[in-house]
């Protein structure tokens, strides 16, 4: 207080006076000035009390500052531990332990807030004064000590989120945060389990199928694109087999489409369980579905196409649908030189698939495309044999009409167009011959 108080103008003034003043008495004046100052006494002592009191005012001065200073850190400090109190995120304040050396060998819990330590299971008076490397496990405190120690040396922030284990930390997705301050870090700390399940959720929604469960056209791109990229830089085979159900319209417009989900769903499962956990299965829309089959050759595929009849077999045995299934598959097989796409590969096998379905067709003795080669057509009317007598009215009708050009040809009479038209005519003709 001293020091601030001796930069004062009017105390250097005072010294510089009384130094002029000792330095004007010569020595052989002393006594003279002796005598002088005695006589002065009077206006001395009015001096120093005027010294005295300025001094005073300035201590004091000095004082209600310093207290002011003191009254408004105590109301931050007060502030902001309400604050940090307040916060629904986990907040640490953390201090730097040195060596001797000055490195930085642990960080020290200098304060912390209520949902701070719920976060560790703890609570604020356990917490505060102990150690990171005590208060974490190995793994996880090795992991962020390096963090911080990089955060304090750069100054740079850190923020990140971290999947953690809920027998340390009550949650399991956190979003971490750290600040270097003037010798520690200001350490937040978030629960994000929530977010990263929702984000979860719609990931799986957007790549997987709402029925079935198994992955949609865009997950298997996906998917099918990176599995296809490791298995040619390992020089592996891969076999992709397209799968396509037969007659199921008929089995929606026979027993309804809730039976038709249900196929569907009973063809999922035979098909995730007929291939390995590491091959990918997709419905790629209505009634196909494609399996991509890792580390696999042509011998493989034929395998993966007996167990799947096999299968089918028990199952249609079991009378759980109305209708007994049937599967038609196609494959193609990967050789780690195939540069082709997952579309181009799909299309090879939706081909092959077909020209199986084609000849299971001549077999059965029937070599008519199926519907999705060829469109629908109307049936043709077969032609109509008409009476004579008949005929003979019908002529004489389309004869008495305006423009009519005269005709005996029997195709003519026995054509579909006259025999439709044959009901009108007759119905007009017969009355006024009757009458």
């Amino acid at each position: 207080m001293f020091d601030r108080l001796a930069l004062r103008t009017p105390f250097w003034g005072l010294i510089t006076i009384v130094a002029l003043i000792t330095a004007g008495i010569s020595a052989t004046a002393w006594m003279d000035a002796v005598a002088s100052v005695v006589d002065a006494a009077a206006l001395l002592s009015a001096g120093a009390l005027i010294i005295a009191i300025a001094g005073w005012r300035l201590l004091h001065r000095e004082l209600l500052r310093r207290m002011q200073e003191d009254d408004a850190l105590r109301d931050r400090v007060v502030r902001l531990q309400d604050a940090m109190q307040s916060n629904r995120d986990g907040m640490f304040l953390l201090r730097t332990i040195r060596t001797g050396s000055g490195e930085i060998s642990d960080f020290e819990i200098a304060e912390v807030n209520d949902s701070g330590a719920a976060t560790l299971y703890g609570t604020r008076a356990a917490l505060i004064g102990r150690r990171l490397r005590d208060v974490l496990p190995a793994a996880m405190s090795d992991m962020l000590f390096e963090r911080y120690v990089d955060a304090i040396t750069l100054r740079t922030s850190v923020a990140e989120e971290l999947r953690v284990d809920r027998r340390t930390i009550a949650a399991s997705w956190i979003f971490h945060q750290a600040a270097p301050t003037a010798d520690g870090l200001a350490v937040t700390v978030r629960d994000v389990s929530a977010t990263k399940r929702e984000e979860l959720r719609l990931k799986r929604a957007c790549l997987t199928d709402d029925l079935t469960r198994l992955y949609n056209r865009r997950g298997f791109m996906a998917l099918a694109d990176q599995h296809l990229r490791l298995a040619r830089r390992h020089g592996k085979d891969a076999v992709v087999m397209y799968v396509d159900m037969d007659d199921f319209k008929q089995l929606n417009d026979r027993f309804g489409h809730a039976a038709g989900d249900r196929a569907l769903m009973a063809v999922s499962r035979l098909l995730r369980r007929t291939v390995r956990d590491c091959d990918v299965v997709a419905r790629m829309g209505g009634d196909e579905f494609t399996i991509l089959a890792l580390d696999a050759n042509g011998e493989g595929a034929r395998i993966i196409q007996k167990r799947l009849d096999e299968r089918l077999a028990l199952f249609n045995a079991s009378g759980e649908l109305p209708m007994a299934l049937s599967l038609t598959v196609g494959h193609t097989l990967v050789r780690p030189t195939d540069s082709s796409s997952v579309s181009d590969l799909l299309a090879r096998a939706d081909q092959l698939l077909y020209a199986r379905k084609r000849r299971r067709h001549m077999l059965q003795g029937s070599d008519t495309p199926t519907a999705r080669q060829m469109p629908r057509r109307a049936p043709r009317l077969a032609p109509v044999p008409v009476p004579a007598e008949v005929a003979a009215i019908a002529r004489a009708a389309a004869m008495a009409l305006p423009n009519a050009t005269p005709t005996t040809s029997p195709q003519m009479a026995n054509s579909p167009q006259m025999a439709t038209a044959l009901p009108a005519v007759a119905g007009s003709l017969v009355p006024t011959h009757a009458a």
